[in-house]
């Protein structure tokens, strides 16, 4: 199989991707701020991420994946300026930031889970991790974890402390006209046309604040060396990154306007702090845009969200559908009619998968013809992650398979799907008259877990038991395929 190649923002490049450690591989990527609901340029991103996550899963990778949670820090203007952007929803609405962010991370995993994104397991407040390991961790669990990383930085020379704040010195760490490793601007070029706010005790409108001091009216404060305070928005990512994945990443993600700031800041304080390399692979998504070509983002106003596809009548899977077709690395244009369009391609293959034969299911090898198929599909995934010409590839082989008259293709195509996140298995579980009954999915899960334990006397019964009831079960590589009999009603 052709190596697993992808585009890096550090060199600009098509490269074969190498973890530092054989068969394992550290992902970082940022994630949501929750002051508000993701919008669908934000869950973009986050099919992207876990398209990613599940092709280099394919390709035969253990991924250790640690994903942020920005509820603490992050300003209106992405900088150091405005209010942070929590507390403003919170003063808002008249709740505390903690019941702020709870409810817009609980919106989030529920927005996720509509998608079939697979989210890191939740990281306990607190603890102690050996890296690698994958977590979904909040900023505010993490305090001291950024104090940490801040007072390496202070000592090494690259911080400094000033009433108003500790600040990043940029110009110290870049040098005289030193341009930044990912935009590759200068920081003149890099800020031209902004309006940098210059507090009086920073060195330069460049630095950017790793902990505020002396503000008495944020609701959220913690001690710290310097005084009390809160964390900026850049080092959250620099310090839960080396808390769980180590002081060098293999690969970091994020969308391509974290680029000039964000990611160029972030590398900078965990070199500073280190003396190592951060991230040996940058990969940057386009962004989601309107009919007319503008960014959707929060700050525009009116922005869509799930809620509104799914308010429509629309299998919010379409969306994710929507999201494959076009390389991540290019703008996609949104609109109902695209999302529905994408839904006729969820729909073709879900009804494919409805009617799956009983002789296709049992088969334990799929048609040779099909091998074809999963060569074309493993060349466009490691070809820089070409999910267009992957689900095109999906597409042509169930198509072949009705004009063959020939189902045996459900192992390959579950291969498929692993990446794709389509979620085709459960279609697998509809009979004639709709989703099978509470009580068989009880059984279904009862039994997958009797498996789990050796225990196959159990797991036995169980099987006798659905069969009784008119579900055959089927035991695979990938699990257990349960099925209404034809003549079930």
């Amino acid at each position: 199989m052709k190596p697993f190649q992808i585009y890096n923002s550090l060199h600009r490049a098509v490269e074969e991707f190498v973890p530092l450690r054989p068969g394992i591989v550290t992902f970082y990527s940022c994630g949501p701020t929750v002051y508000l609901p993701q919008h669908l340029g934000n869950m973009r991103a986050y099919v992207f991420v876990d398209t990613l996550r599940r092709a280099l899963r394919f390709n035969g990778y253990d991924v250790r994946h640690v994903m942020n949670i920005t509820d603490v820090g992050h300003m209106t203007s992405d900088a150091d300026a405005g209010e942070d952007k929590i507390e403003k929803t919170a003063r808002a609405q008249g709740k505390s930031p903690r019941e702020v962010a709870d409810f817009y991370i609980a919106q989030f995993k529920r927005d996720c889970a509509s998608l079939n994104i697979e989210l890191p397991p939740a990281a306990p407040a607190g603890d102690h991790p050996a890296p690698p390991q994958s977590a979904l961790c909040r900023a505010t669990d993490n305090i001291d974890a950024m104090i940490a990383v801040i007072g390496r930085i202070v000592a090494n020379g690259y911080g400094y402390v000033t009433p108003s704040g500790v600040y990043f010195d940029v110009e110290k760490w870049r040098g005289p006209g030193g341009a930044g490793r990912l935009a590759r601007q200068s920081l003149a070029e890099q800020h031209a046309g902004q309006r940098l706010e210059h507090s009086p005790d920073k060195k330069s409108p460049h630095d950017f604040a790793l902990w505020v001091l002396n503000q008495p009216h944020h609701l959220m404060q913690w001690d710290s060396p310097w005084g009390r305070g809160y964390p900026g928005w850049h080092i959250e990512c620099s310090a839960m990154s080396m808390k769980y994945l180590g002081e060098t990443l293999d690969l970091h993600s994020g969308g391509l306007d974290h680029i000039p700031v964000h990611h160029e800041n972030e590398i900078a304080q965990s070199e500073s702090a280190t003396g190592h390399p951060f991230a040996r692979y940058f990969v940057h998504n386009a962004f989601l845009v309107g009919m007319e070509g503008a960014k959707i983002s929060k700050s525009a106003g009116r922005f869509p969200v799930l809620d509104d596809l799914i308010a429509a009548g629309i299998n919010p899977l379409a969306f994710r559908v929507l999201c494959l077709g076009a390389k991540y690395r290019s703008e996609l244009a949104f609109s109902i009619d695209s999302v529905r369009a994408a839904e006729k391609n969820i729909d073709y293959l879900n009804e494919f998968a409805r009617n799956l034969n009983e002789t296709a299911l049992s088969s334990e090898q799929d048609a040779d013809w099909t091998a074809e198929y999963a060569e074309r599909f493993c060349e466009a995934l490691n070809n820089d992650l070409n999910t267009p010409q992957a689900l095109a590839t999906v597409l042509e082989m169930v198509a072949q398979a009705y004009r063959l008259r020939d189902q045996r293709i459900w192992n390959t195509l579950q291969n498929f799907d692993d990446v794709l996140g389509l979620d085709l298995k459960k279609k697998l579980f509809e009979s004639s008259t709709g989703l099978e009954p509470p009580e068989i999915s009880r059984l279904v899960k009862e039994r997958e877990e009797a498996r789990e334990r050796k225990d196959f006397a159990r797991s036995d019964e169980l099987r006798n038991q659905l069969d009784a009831m008119g579900y055959l079960v089927k035991d695979t590589k990938k699990g257990s395929v349960v099925t209404a009999k034809r003549s079930a009603t």
